[in-house]
């Protein structure tokens, strides 16, 4: 029984007891006195009665309730009560439903705790490499009989460590902020033409040392909401990934198409090709496929390009042919209540 009930009957039973004395001083008969303390008797037996009935069901409700919450912290589930209309029942399966919800949240906890253990033990790898290779080959400099020839190679390398090891830091800084939310984007209704230059002239000086030709078809006048800087990020990353995987003397090309909502740009290029089964997981972090392994490269750049994409309220698809190339498509919308303000 609910505690306000416990109330009432207090309650009524002090108005009862109060009137009882009030009318017992109106009244002078003695045989009418009577039968009032005999109401006044009986009314309150019944009263002490439902007081000890409802108690003893409080009781043995409360009871339950314990035994049930037990079995369920036990993980012990029982079926009997699933189907009951009564109020015990549906307590418990209230219960059982904030236990599950307990559950996966504790999982999600362990899953994103083994993550970030995963994320922390790539970091040191990634970042162990260069360190190793630069200190190797400083002391190797420090010998007093190198050749000046062997000197400035082993200075060449170093400084492509070092070049590695800044890319490195700089492409986690750039996820960290990314899943910080500490970027904003300056979203506005630009010239996808200027932000692909930007994007491509990035890329073109590892495009001509494997004489692969990279072509651009686009309207100077196609425009979409989107932040020039990063969005010229995001596809540079797209870009880089297509002139790296794709062999001497290939292609790629970017074309642009205005849709109704969206404004797809398409880099296409005649490289080695991504699995279907792998479509998801190359947009997840650190993620490379078996077949890149001994390519340069960190799993950064299609993760960071997707989250850009996705803050300025567009998408990102990809479809492959093994040995034949791949195609990414990066949707942008057009108008501005599809994009996210000052993310």
């Amino acid at each position: 029984m609910k505690a306000y009930k416990y109330v009432l009957l207090t309650v009524h039973i002090f108005l009862m007891g109060a009137g009882g004395v009030f009318l017992w001083g109106r009244v002078s008969e003695s045989r009418t006195r009577i039968v009032l303390f005999m109401f006044f008797i009986l009314f309150s037996m019944l009263d002490a009665g439902y007081y000890l009935y409802f108690r003893r069901r409080f009781i043995i409700f409360t009871e339950e309730i314990c035994r049930k919450a037990g079995r369920i912290m036990a993980n012990e589930r029982d079926g009997e009560n699933q189907n009951k209309e009564t109020l015990t029942s549906k307590l418990v399966m209230e219960l059982e439903k904030m236990e599950e919800i307990t559950q996966n949240r504790f999982s999600e906890s362990e899953q994103e705790k083994e993550k970030l253990q995963k994320t922390i033990s790539e970091i040191a790898h990634q970042i162990k490499t260069p360190l190793s290779n630069i200190r190797m080959y400083q002391d190797m400099l420090a010998e007093s009989d190198i050749p000046e020839e062997e000197a400035e190679e082993f200075r060449g390398i170093i400084g492509q460590q070092l070049e590695k090891l800044e890319f490195l830091i700089d492409s986690l800084i750039k996820a960290s902020r990314l899943e910080s939310d500490l970027i904003r984007l300056n979203i506005e209704n630009h010239r996808i033409f200027r932000t692909l230059e930007i994007s491509v002239n990035g890329v073109i000086k590892k495009a001509d040392r494997k004489k692969i030709d990279v072509s651009i078809h686009c309207d100077p006048a196609v425009r979409a909401f989107h932040d020039v800087k990063w969005t010229a990020e995001a596809i540079g990353n797209v870009l880089d990934n297509a002139v790296k995987y794709t062999p001497e003397r290939g292609h790629v090309r970017i074309s642009v198409v205005s849709g109704e909502l969206y404004v797809e740009i398409r880099v296409e290029d005649t490289g080695t090709g991504i699995e279907p089964d792998h479509y998801n997981d190359i947009f997840q972090r650190f993620y490379r496929g078996a077949s890149v392994l001994g390519a340069k490269g960190l799993g950064l750049g299609l993760y960071i390009a997707k989250n850009i994409v996705m803050r300025e309220g567009g998408y990102m698809m990809v479809h492959s042919v093994l040995g034949e190339g791949s195609a990414f498509s990066v949707f942008l919308p057009k108008n501005h209540c599809f994009g996210f303000d000052n993310i």
